[in-house]
């Protein structure tokens, strides 16, 4: 059984909705390609944790897959057509920033956002904000709007409980998401595989055929989302007021879930929910509204 969670996060009005989006198979398509929301940009995480080697630069290996569903592809890559491949940045990036708990303790923490333990001017020098700092790389991540995604590698050097997994994304980038539209966020873990192709002898996310994971997927764990300012900006030079807030996605499971040691790729992304209900959460006249969700049902 689905049931809506309401999380109060942003200032604004938005429409209540009936319909959600879970990641679908690949059909060679893509769904949206529109920029009436704006953009959903993943943060990366910059502490390299439990002995990993890989960063950013490809010559280590890298930490950094994309993918898409669309043939072709307004971005072009037709190599990442339905096929993870590599994408090469900076070394000081560990991958996609991620936290994992359970009972409320970090078991996994590759980006120290809540903590205050990232490296020094990782997300820019507020007292220098147009100091752009490698370190503060975002790649976008809308698995039904432009169908396409990034995962980032993690390595856990024993099993680890789990029950509860976030990720990080930034209030603007190139073009401003807009927080007050609702969306169905996903969360997964891929197994890391070898590669093969243009990528052979490089790790790669197991390819399953769609966006969803097939170590975890939020299609298939019961639980919920929420979204929470981290109290973090992320500086940058060429837009807005050069700095961004920066958001937590965190999903809550129902039920523990146990990862065996192991290497793995994760994702998370946004994914438009296209037809807003005629129901208005408006005239409240208050600082924060709804961030509407669904709960997630096995």
């Amino acid at each position: 059984m689905r049931k809506l969670v309401i999380i109060c996060i942003v200032a604004g009005f938005f429409s209540l909705t009936s319909f959600s989006y879970a990641g679908s198979d690949f059909n060679g398509n893509i769904d949206y390609n529109t920029e009436a929301f704006g953009y959903y940009a993943f943060i990366s995480g910059g502490l390299f944790v439990n002995g990993q080697t890989y960063n950013g630069d490809n010559a280590s290996g890298g930490v950094f897959r994309f993918i898409h569903d669309g043939n072709p592809h307004p971005w072009g890559h037709p190599t990442a057509f339905q096929n993870w491949k590599r994408d090469d940045w900076f070394p000081e990036n560990a991958g996609i920033a991620l936290t994992m708990k359970y009972n409320g303790v970090d078991v996994y923490n590759n980006n120290g956002i809540n903590d205050g333990t990232y490296p020094t001017n990782y997300y820019g020098d507020p007292g220098n904000p147009s100091t752009i700092v490698p370190g503060l790389y975002c790649g976008f991540s809308m698995s039904n709007n432009l169908d396409w995604t990034y995962a980032g590698y993690f390595i856990l050097l024993e099993d680890t409980l789990i029950d509860e997994i976030s990720g990080y994304f930034p209030e603007t980038y190139y073009v401003p998401i807009d927080l007050s539209h609702p969306f169905d966020f996903n969360v997964n873990i891929y197994s890391a595989v070898d590669g093969t192709g243009v990528d052979t002898g490089y790790l790669m996310p197991a390819n399953t055929g769609a966006f969803r994971g097939n170590v975890f997927s939020d299609d298939s764990t019961a639980g919920y989302f929420s979204v929470s300012d981290t109290g973090v900006f992320r500086h940058y030079s060429g837009f807005s007021d050069n700095k961004d807030k920066i958001y937590e996605l965190t999903y809550h499971l129902d039920q523990p879930v146990l990862l065996p040691a192991g290497e793995y790729f994760f994702s998370h992304d946004a994914a438009v929910i296209p037809v807003p209900s005629a129901v208005l959460l408006g005239g409240l006249g208050v600082s924060l509204v709804g961030w509407l969700r669904r709960r997630r049902a096995l």
